[in-house]
């Protein structure tokens, strides 16, 4: 049977629309697809994304899912195509009679197209829709093409880029400048980076590349990119690895055991102390909380299959990834007994759809007050973690947040925990059918026995302890050892 890839079409005047299921470029190993808005005008169309990716399955359940279906899983993205698409017949009408394409992609991109194109225009072009992003997931992203191509004018300044005149000799020089720094017109050197930060302006230039590719230009151009340097042409360099980027069990717990000690210098600044002591929670709630950033940490709710599981796992969508592929970001943390100590010191009152953390945003509400107060956040804790390290255990050693990440998932595959667990405990399992989603992979209870492996918490028995134990309970903790092999 023939599935549906089409979910609503309308038609004003010469303009057809249609929500439907984008299956033009089918990727290998990948069986999802983009859901896109199709504009038609003159047998021309052209397609917007706007609502993530699905199965050709999960597609044709929401088409045929009825109003009476509100317990279905599929039901919610039923009522965001709805909406979604009503928004399309409202835009449709304001634009009124004379409908062109560019009219409609002036307006859905908020980008006047009508202008010259040009490879920098293009480049704009993606930084707009990355901070305009309905939900703002991708801000962070949009910021770095900024910075990128910041750094090309900055260091391009006496060679200016017209239109498509821009090949390897034009990129080349940018890589070179940012590598070496180049000469200002008062002499001064300038635009000299990092080869890690290089690596990522220029992967956001081969970007700005393929989109000019795809939409029609640069097509009799050679492509510029490639790390094989037989090739001659400019290599990407790969940053440094992260490998190290990461405190061990025994160095969490020994943070772990300053946050539950509360034993900071005295000589610390009045009021100091309290607040390197809810940092540090929120750093710590960050690594076992299965290694997510201040971002998701800010947008945690008490949501009701917090309360369903008897307050004993959080459910969560990461944001960095939840529009990007159906049922590939959601996230279960099980709350581990240190992980509920400190939440009761730092986190809120649970109350159904209440915040977690809500002194992170701080009730900021738009998009860039999240982004400022998240920021500001994240400063601090680096900077008051770094002084507990440095101040109370005396190591050398300077974590960020993102080193709660990388030491979940180091930690826990130091302690043998599966792989699969640890890829889709931290959000990386993409394109999920429906039925996966039924099924507990991991039940509750194993997450929370995996989890519990992130902090060593117990205490240890000494030779001393097992002469002074009895027979029977030698014989109990021997049969308990073989239990767990």
């Amino acid at each position: 049977m023939k599935l549906n890839t089409t979910y609503k079409t309308a038609r004003y005047g010469g303009c057809t629309y249609a929500l439907i299921l984008d299956k033009r470029h089918p990727k290998k190993e990948k069986d999802t697809f983009p859901v896109a808005m199709r504009y038609t005008i003159d047998r021309k169309s052209w397609y917007s994304y706007v609502a993530g990716e699905f199965t050709e399955e999960d597609f044709d359940r929401i088409c045929t899912l009825s109003a009476k279906a509100v317990r279905s899983e599929l039901y919610d993205k039923k009522v965001e195509f709805d909406q979604l698409f009503e928004e399309q017949i409202a835009m449709i009408e304001r634009l009124g009679n004379n409908l062109t394409l560019e009219r409609i992609k002036s307006t859905v991109t908020g980008v006047d197209i009508t202008k010259d194109s040009s490879f920098i225009g293009v480049w704009e072009d993606i930084i707009h829709h990355l901070i305009t992003d309905n939900d703002g997931d991708r801000c962070t992203t949009g910021y770095s093409y900024q910075h990128a191509l910041n750094s090309f004018r900055r260091i391009m300044w006496n060679k200016p880029i017209v239109g498509f005149k821009i090949g390897k000799e034009e990129i080349e020089c940018w890589s070179e400048g940012m590598k070496h720094g180049v000469k200002d017109a008062e002499g001064n050197t300038i635009g000299k980076i990092k080869d890690a930060t290089r690596g990522i302006y220029l992967r956001n230039c081969r970007a700005v590349w393929n989109e000019c590719v795809m939409r029609g230009f640069l097509t009799n151009q050679e492509y510029p990119f490639s790390n094989v340097q037989k090739k001659k042409r400019v290599s990407i360099p790969i940053g440094d690895t992260r490998k190290q980027c990461y405190l061990s069990i025994a160095q969490m717990t020994d943070l772990y055991n300053v946050f539950i000690n509360k034993n900071y210098p005295a000589t610390w600044k009045k009021g100091y102390a309290e607040k390197a002591h809810y940092s540090l929670g929120l750093f710590l709630a960050q690594y076992l909380c299965n290694g997510f950033n201040l971002v998701d940490a800010a947008e945690l709710k008490y949501t009701q299959y917090y309360f369903d599981t008897e307050r004993r796992a959080f459910k969560f969508n990461r944001i960095k990834t939840k529009n990007r592929t159906e049922g590939g970001s959601e996230v279960i943390i099980p709350i581990i007994k240190p992980l509920q100590r400190i939440l009761d010191e730092i986190a809120a009152e649970p109350k159904l759809n209440g915040y977690v953390f809500p002194e992170i945003l701080n009730g900021a509400v738009l998009k860039a007050d999240k982004r400022k107060r998240t920021s500001q956040e994240n400063s601090n804790i680096q900077d008051r973690v770094i002084k507990i390290c440095k101040d109370v255990l005396h190591w050398e050693v300077k974590p960020s947040g993102t080193w709660c990440r990388h030491s979940y998932g180091t930690n826990l595959a130091h302690a043998h925990v599966e792989e699969k667990y640890i890829s889709e405990s931290m959000g990386h399992s993409v394109n999920k059918s429906i039925t996966d989603r039924y099924i507990a992979n991991y039940p509750l209870e194993t997450q929370l026995e995996y989890n519990s492996r992130l902090l060593d918490t117990e205490p240890k028995m000494t030779a001393d302890d097992i002469k002074k134990m009895t027979e029977e309970e030698k014989t109990n903790m021997i049969l308990e050892l073989l239990s767990k092999r």
